[in-house]
């Protein structure tokens, strides 16, 4: 199981339209598909789901975020994303065959300048 959350600074020209464009192009071959507000990204026996969070919630969950991070490179922009992707995938991965898919995904969120991609569980800088 894989888990991310590519965390939105407040000026960020973050789409929806503009994430699946990108992710099409670095996964030729895969089905990329936008259902609301969750992408998925799809391919034989395997998928990843990209969903924009923009609660309330998530600004407050951002400066816990900040706290724990505290000291790290861009901890203090963390405070203040409102927004964040969140990245998982519930498939079974028994043999990392997709850690690299994993990877792609948040490098083709990092395409968006001033994306703080974090492992929520840790919390740490990824």
């Amino acid at each position: 199981m894989y888990r991310a959350y590519g965390l939105l600074r407040p000026a960020i020209a973050f789409t929806l339209i503009e994430a699946v464009a990108r992710l099409q192009a670095r996964f030729a071959g895969y089905t990329v598909s936008l259902a609301g507000t969750q992408i998925t990204v799809a391919t034989t026996g395997w998928e990843i789901e990209l969903a924009l969070n923009a609660d309330p919630a998530v600004l407050a969950e951002s400066v816990a975020f900040a706290e724990k991070i505290a000291g790290a490179e861009d901890g203090s922009d963390i405070q203040t994303c409102g927004r964040r992707v969140e990245v998982w995938s519930e498939t079974p991965d028994p043999f990392v065959e997709h850690l690299a898919d994993f990877h792609a995904v948040l490098d083709v969120l990092r395409t968006f300048a001033g994306v703080i991609v974090i492992d929520p569980a840790e919390p740490a800088l990824m």
